[in-house]
């Protein structure tokens, strides 16, 4: 019995050891497998080896970007596109049809663009069946990238000799038996494919009545403008992702983008969401919105005055400026390009590249060196002084006339010889200095003079004298230079640079150009000449604007440069504003009071011009004007240059300009025209100086802009007389 009893336990614990056993082989074996899969799963698994839970991106809603008074430029509204995958489509034919119709495109549109895709898929898949063999081959590195590459070009260009070279280089490397080292490319069939435009509510309402299989309506923002054409260069674009690529939208992007949420939910294997997880859902931030310095209805007058400036004066173009003194704000800022039918392009000299040749230098005997190859020079193609002629002076790159946003805004990114409105900058430093008074008597030559060193030098108002504060006021370039050659190089230097010349204002605005200044090494009596009287210097006309401010703020202020700036700003910030003194508050309310006797002339022209219907004037302005022949300059990027024996500059060709600050007692603005090339009539007639193109959009723009901003007119001189008898 008690035999009987051993034996059947000895069977049992046999059994139980046999199935545990069993059972551990089996779970090796499993787990084996589970790692097997992991590390190395089959081609036809690793397809389906995604997670199951999906993350849907939230977008956030962009900012407004809104003008100073609140008024909105651009905006993010809600749109719908149509979106097609082209596995899901069954009925091809039917599809196509139906999608034309209810989107309002043309069926063969629709159809080419659909069965592209779908054709594409076929040869991917025709790929991915031909690679399925090799997939899991092994192989160095090198040769993987070069199966990679190879399949590339097939799948770029569809060539039969393309994939049977990934074919045999991959069956190469499965012979040599060696690890992969990299993963085998994935050829997912395109599944999303935007098939319009915005839709409007009727054709979104059209394609969901149509119930196509795999077509999708798809929700998007919207950027909208609704500033119009006449901001558009300094509002910019958005581009893919809704992301600013241009003008304030780039500049103001992390602020106005805001911050991005997202929404995990499982899925099941058709790719349908089941459930959300706690914790799952991060709801998107909006964008904040902002300011920006510009005043729209000002915008609008500084367009309509600087279009009527260009046409009366047959110019190429012109450049506009508002800006406030104070705060150092763009209140405007308009750039126009005027199609000139008479103007030809300007037959530059080529330069045609040569191929290198070979020296005649002798081979090094036993060392086997070879000739090194030498460039030859080049050969210029240059046929010398072009032919008199109006020559195109602009060169501004070919842009969609639709997308205004995308054309150069030359306020900030093109540079301008400023001519004689550079004489304050000059002529206050001087004065500073002592090296010259007021009311010293200067000897102008009747007009005519040679420097020392035999440079011929003319003035517009020929005059044998002029006191100081009259070489200012008639813009006496003998004057000038005379003043200026009481100044070491060093000093006339370090005038331009610290007005801010040469250098970027930073305003954060992409594009942004510093100008151009001789360097203090290179300068020389040339130099010294041109520079007094606005030469041998390249400014934008946002730096002019910023320096003619120490001008034109009040009070302690005066003499001083504020930090410019595209956004709006609040009180505080104008309060903690870092000012950098250029001169002493004396010095630039005399530059100041001298340049009111500019004004008078510009209002003369343009009642002479209008047969005395522009008078009346309701406030008073101080400034300069300009005029300087426009420099020969090759368009960037082409291998041109200037051909032999010409001057540096288009002759006959120039840009006329003039700025002003105005009130005159409390300027509250500035406002700064460039005229580009004024035809050839205003030339033969004398008449193409910034005093006679350029002053009267000053003129009238400041009337416009101040009335607007609700400033008190200046007092009459019988005001003026009551008041000093107080």
């Amino acid at each position: 019995m008690a035999t009987e009893s051993m034996k059947s336990e000895r069977r049992i614990n046999a059994i139980a050891t046999v199935a545990v056993g069993g059972i551990t082989i089996l779970l090796c074996l499993l787990l084996a497998r589970v790692a097997q899969l992991q590390l190395r799963p089959p081609s036809d698994l690793r397809n389906e080896m995604e997670p199951r839970v999906s993350v849907r991106r939230d977008l956030p809603i962009r900012g407004d970007l809104l003008d100073r008074r609140g008024r909105i430029l651009s905006t993010t509204s809600v749109g719908y596109r149509i979106v097609v995958d082209p596995t899901q489509l069954k009925a091809m034919d039917e599809a196509i049809v139906k999608l034309a119709r209810a989107t309002g495109q043309r069926e063969e549109v629709v159809g080419e663009r659909i069965l592209s895709r779908v054709n594409e898929n076929k040869r991917r898949e025709e790929l991915r069946t031909k690679l399925e063999p090799f997939a899991d081959a092994g192989g160095n590195i090198a040769a993987w990238t070069a199966i990679r590459s190879a399949l590339g070009a097939a799948l770029g260009r569809g060539a039969p000799e393309a994939v049977a070279a990934a074919e045999d280089q991959t069956r190469q490397i499965s012979q040599d038996g060696v690890e992969p080292e990299a993963p085998a490319p994935v050829l997912k069939p395109i599944r999303y494919l935007p098939m319009s435009r915005l839709l409007t509510e009727e054709q979104v309402e059209a394609v969901r009545s149509a119930r196509i299989k795999g077509v999708i309506i798809e929700r998007v923002m919207v950027r909208e403008y609704p500033g119009g054409p006449e901001v558009a260069p300094i509002v910019g674009l958005v581009g893919f992702g809704h992301v600013g690529v241009l003008g304030a939208e780039k500049m103001l992007n992390k602020r106005l983008s805001g911050t991005g949420g997202t929404i995990s939910y499982v899925r099941d294997a058709k790719g349908k969401p089941l459930w959300i997880e706690p914790g799952q859902v991060k709801p998107a931030a909006p964008g904040d919105d902002v300011r920006l310095s510009i005043d729209v209805e000002l915008q609008r007058i500084a367009v309509e005055e600087l279009q009527r400036g260009i046409t009366d004066a047959d110019s190429a173009g012109g450049r506009l400026m508002i800006f406030d003194p104070l705060t150092g704000e763009i209140l405007a800022m308009t750039d126009i390009v005027r199609h000139v039918p008479d103007a030809i392009p300007y037959p530059w000299a080529k330069v045609l590249p040569q191929p290198p040749v070979a020296t005649e230098a002798p081979v090094a005997v036993g060392k086997g060196k070879a000739k090194k190859p030498v460039a030859r020079k080049p050969i210029i193609e240059d046929h010398g002084p072009p032919p008199p002629a109006r020559y195109i002076t602009i060169q501004r790159e070919q842009s969609n006339d639709e997308l205004p946003a995308m054309h150069r805004n030359r306020c900030i990114e093109d540079i301008y010889e400023p001519g004689s409105t550079f004489k304050p900058f000059v002529w206050s430093t001087i004065t500073e200095l002592g090296r010259a008074r007021v009311d010293e008597v200067f000897d102008t030559e009747s007009g005519r003079w040679h420097t020392s060193y035999g440079r011929y030098i003319e003035d517009v108002t020929k005059r044998a004298t002029m006191t100081w504060a009259e070489v200012l006021i008639n813009s006496s370039n003998i004057g000038m230079i005379k003043g200026a050659e009481r100044l070491t190089y060093k000093e006339l230097h370090d005038t331009v640079v610290r007005f801010g010349f040469g250098r970027r204002t930073n305003i954060g605005f992409a594009g942004e150009t510093g100008g151009i200044i001789t360097s203090l090494k290179d300068w020389s009596k040339f130099s010294q000449t041109s520079v007094a009287y606005g030469h041998e210097v390249a400014v934008t006309p946002l730096q002019m604007v910023r320096a003619f401010s120490a001008f034109c703020r009040p009070g302690e202020l005066s003499g001083t440069l504020p930090p410019v700036r595209l956004t709006a700003q609040t009180a505080d910030e104008i309060r903690g504003a870092v000012v950098e003194r250029v001169l002493p508050v004396r010095i630039a309310n005399l530059t100041r009071e001298v340049m009111q006797g500019v004004a008078a002339k510009i209002e003369m022209n343009l009642a002479t011009a209008s047969h005395g219907t522009e008078t009346g004037w309701k406030y008073s302005m101080f400034g300069k004007s300009g005029t300087a022949e426009i420099p020969l300059t090759p368009p960037p990027g082409k291998n041109l240059r200037r051909p032999k024996g010409t001057s540096g500059y288009f002759d006959d060709q120039y840009n006329s300009s003039f700025i002003a600050g105005g009130p005159a007692e409390a300027p509250k603005v500035i406002v700064l025209c460039v005229i580009d090339d004024p035809g050839p009539s205003k030339i033969r007639a004398r008449q193409h100086y910034g005093s006679y193109v350029a002053g009267p959009v000053v003129r009238r723009t400041m009337e416009r802009a101040l009335n607007y901003l609700g400033v008190q007119p200046s007092p009459t001189e019988k005001v003026k007389d009551e008041l000093a008898g107080l």
